[in-house]
C-alpha cells in the first residue's frame, strides 16, 4: 500500500509485459485456501489486525501520513450478511479524529504463486477515502521484502481527473540494486465501481503476475528475469491485507477537514479464494507444537526444537563480546560482555513464521546469569512487531537474582502486551540501553512451556 507512484522506468523496461489480456482460468487450479465470511465472526484462524496509527512502530500514518486509526472493534470490521465488512468512521479515538481496520493473513496463510481472487465492493470515496487489497512479502524488510497491490482506489490522480470511483490501480514495489523501485498501472471503468461487487483476481506463477477486474486485465509484471531486475522478493512467500485508509498521501488529502467523502464508508468483501498448482507454496501454520519447545537448548526433553542450521540464527545486533564461561546445560551458551556507554543487544530470528498458539497460557524460560545493575529488556517479535518487557533492578525479576549464579527465568506470555503466538518470528530477543559500566550476560537453557 505504498503511495509512490515515481516508478523506476529504467528497472520497469526489463520487467513490464506486453498487452492486456483476461486472466487465466483459476478452475483449472485447486482450491487451497478459502473465506466466505459466512460465519458469525471474523475468524481468528485466517485473519489478524493491524491496530493504532502506526506511530507504535515508529511509522507514523502507518508511513503514508493517513489519519485514521485501525482498531479491532466490530464497528469496524466485522461480518454482515455473509460480507467482511471494513468500516471508516469519522470519530475521535486514540490520537485520530477517524477510525477504520485492516486486517491481514500474516502467520495464518502465506503463499508462492497462485491465483487469488476476492469480489468487493467499495463505498463512494469522493474524497478522502482509500481502499486497498495488497500483499507483503514475509522475509526482509521493505521494500526489500516486496509488496504487490491488487486494488487501490481514490488516488489524488483519479480525484483531479474526475475519476474517483472509476480508476482502480495495481502496482509492484521493490529493491533494485538498493533503492525502492516501483511499477504500476491504471484502469478507467466506464462507470463508477462503487456500490457493487466487482472480482479482482491476481495470477502469479515464475513468470508473470498479472492483475484483473471482471476478466478485464490492468496490470502485467514480468519477473522471471530475477537477477537482471533484482526481483528476488517475488518469488518467496506473501501475506494479503486488506483495509480502508482515510486520507494520506496516495489521496493526496492530508487534513482531517478536507475528508468529504460520506461516512460511515463501508469496505465490503463477500469472498477471497486462492488456486494453486502442485509446486506452489502454502503456509496455514497447521499443526503448532506443544509441550516444551527448544529456542536454544540442548536439553533431551524437548518436544520439537529450533534448527539453527535451517529454520534460525542468532543474530549480534551490536555492542556484544564472546567471553569463555561454563555452560548451564550441555556445552552452548550465550556468553557476552556489552561495554559501558554503547546498547546491546541480540535476537533468535526465524527463517520465516512459528505458530506457538498453544503457548498462550504457558511461559517462556531460560536461565541467566549477570551482576549488573542496569535495566534490560527481554522480548519476541510477532505480527505486531516487538513485544518487550523490562527487567528494573529492584522490581519484577521474574526468578532473576543478579548475584552472578544461574537463575531460572520464567516468564508467563500473558506478561508480554501485542503478543501474536500465532505468527512469532524472533522467539527470544534481549536489548538495553548504553550501561553505565561493562555488563558481562550469560543465557542458556531457552525454551517455550506450554500450560
Amino acid at each position: 500500500m505504498n503511495v509512490s507512484r515515481a516508478y523506476t522506468l529504467a528497472a520497469a523496461a526489463l520487467i513490464a509485459g506486453g498487452s492486456l489480456m483476461v486472466s487465466s482460468d483459476a478452475s483449472a487450479q485447486t482450491l487451497v485456501w478459502e473465506d466466505n465470511f459466512n460465519g458469525p465472526s471474523i475468524d481468528g484462524n485466517k485473519w489478524i489486525y493491524d491496530v493504532g496509527d502506526g506511530c507504535q512502530l515508529g511509522i507514523c500514518g502507518w508511513g503514508n501520513s493517513e489519519l485514521q486509526y485501525y482498531t479491532s472493534r466490530p464497528e469496524n470490521a466485522r461480518i454482515e450478511n455473509g460480507n467482511l465488512v471494513i468500516e471508516a468512521r469519522r470519530e475521535n479515538f486514540g490520537s485520530r479524529v477517524f477510525t477504520s481496520a485492516r486486517l491481514k493473513t500474516e502467520g495464518r496463510m502465506h503463499f508462492k504463486y497462485g491465483t487469488l481472487e476476492a469480489r468487493i465492493k467499495v463505498p463512494d470515496l469522493r474524497n478522502g477515502l482509500w481502499p486497498a487489497y495488497w500483499m507483503l512479502g514475509t522475509i526482509g524488510n521493505w521494500p526489500a521484502r516486496g509488496e504487490i497491490d491488487l486494488l487501490e482506489m481514490g488516488s489524488a490522480a483519479a480525484i483531479a481527473a474526475g475519476v474517483t470511483n472509476r480508476r482502480v490501480g495495481a502496482a509492484v514495489h521493490w529493491d533494485y540494486n538498493g533503492s525502492q523501485a516501483d511499477y504500476g498501472l491504471d484502469y478507467n471503468s466506464a462507470s463508477d465501481l462503487n456500490g457493487g461487487f466487482h472480482t479482482y483476481r491476481m495470477s502469479w506463477d515464475p513468470q508473470f503476475i498479472r492483475v484483473s477486474i471482471d476478466g478485464q486485465q490492468y496490470l502485467e509484471f514480468a519477473i522471471s528475469n530475477i537477477e537482471g531486475a533484482s526481483l528476488h522478493e517475488f518469488h518467496q512467500q506473501y501475506y494479503v491485507l486488506l483495509n480502508l485508509a482515510v486520507g494520506g498521501s496516495y489521496t493526496g488529502v492530508m487534513s482531517n477537514n478536507a475528508i468529504t467523502a460520506p461516512l460511515p464508508g463501508k469496505m465490503e468483501i463477500d469472498y477471497i479464494r486462492l488456486y494453486q498448482n502442485p509446486g506452489s507454496e502454502l503456509y496455514t501454520g497447521a499443526n503448532p507444537p506443544s509441550g516444551k519447545f527448544g529456542v536454544y537448548t540442548e536439553r533431551a526433553d524437548m518436544n520439537a526444537r529450533l534448527n539453527y542450521n535451517g529454520d534460525a540464527n542468532l543474530w549480534l545486533w551490536n555492542n556484544l563480546t564472546p567471553i569463555s564461561a561454563s555452560a548451564f546445560e550441555g556445552n552452548q551458551l550465550m556468553a557476552y560482555r556489552a561495554n559501558a556507554g554503547a546498547w546491546y543487544g541480540l535476537g533468535v530470528a526465524l527463517n520465516g513464521y512459528k505458530n506457538m498458539s498453544l503457548f498462550g497460557n504457558g511461559r517462556l524460560k531460560f536461565h541467566m546469569r549477570t551482576t549488573t545493575p542496569s535495566t534490560f529488556k527481554i522480548g519476541i517479535n510477532s505480527s505486531f512487531g516487538d513485544s518487550w518487557l523490562d527487567f528494573v533492578n529492584g522490581g519484577q525479576q521474574y526468578g532473576l537474582v543478579r548475584d552472578g549464579n544461574w537463575h531460572e527465568v520464567s516468564i508467563p506470555f500473558s506478561a508480554f502486551h501485542d503478543l501474536d503466538l500465532r505468527a512469532v518470528k524472533q522467539m527470544f530477543m534481549v536489548v538495553s540501553d548504553p550501561p553505565a559500566a561493562n555488563v558481562d550476560v550469560l543465557i542458556d537453557n531457552v525454551y517455550y512451556q506450554d500450560n
